[in-house]
């Protein structure tokens, strides 16, 4: 009977601890460092991110501005990067960039960058169309994009603080975001190593700052 009680008492415990290592005391994702967020290294966690069949990049993604933009997406204001599509069939073709989506910055000394909405974009058949994306910034000690800074495509990112957050974000206007409310919010949750109780109190402020946006 004594072993019998020890072993329940040991897999509580366990499952204690594995339920702490990925959620808080208010039983939201967990505040953790990333991969390739913040300071830290590696590689960011999520799934690939293609352009569709038919739309080829021109180029590279580039920090530097280019001529007769035909879409500006995304109200990011760090990392604003340029890119040039084909559509080399004879059809339209929808590009949708989605939620989550990063790019990976070729510098070391440049911030990776972060879509936190979908943005679609139609291209016609046998067209050239030279997007500006203008998205968030994932590593606050690093620069923003300059002339210079170049990108490539980086996964749809699927940490689960990540993805709780762009839930937060599906509904609102960010193009009001008149405080701000977006980037630093991004930092909050994405560079910190928390223990369950300041990830709850963290989440707090995320979720109040987000509920000050306007939805759409």
């Amino acid at each position: 009977m004594r072993k019998l009680f020890m072993l329940t008492v040991l897999a509580l415990t366990l499952f204690s601890c594995s339920k702490n290592d990925k959620t808080d005391s208010g039983d939201n994702p967990r505040i953790v460092l990333i991969p390739g967020f913040g300071d830290s290294g590696g590689e960011i966690p999520g799934t690939a991110f293609s352009l569709p069949s038919g739309i080829q990049l021109q180029g590279s993604i580039t920090g530097e501005s280019m001529p007769s933009v035909c879409a500006t997406l995304g109200f990011g204001s760090l990392v604003d990067v340029y890119l040039e599509l084909k559509n080399t069939t004879a059809a339209e073709i929808k590009v949708t960039f989605p939620a989550g989506l990063t790019l990976y910055a070729a510098s070391a000394s440049d911030q990776n960058g972060f879509v936190a909405q979908n943005y679609d974009v139609t291209i016609a058949a046998g067209a050239v169309c030279i997007v500006k994306l203008n998205a968030y910034c994932i590593n606050s000690g690093k620069s923003g994009s300059s002339s210079s800074s170049r990108y490539t495509w980086g996964p749809v990112c699927n940490a689960p603080a990540i993805v709780y957050f762009l839930k937060l974000l599906k509904d609102k206007d960010l193009s009001k975001d008149e405080d701000r409310e977006v980037q630093p919010s991004l930092w909050m949750i994405s560079d910190t190593e928390t223990d369950p109780v300041s990830s709850k109190q963290i989440w707090n402020i995320v979720r109040e700052n987000i509920a000050a946006i306007p939805n759409r």
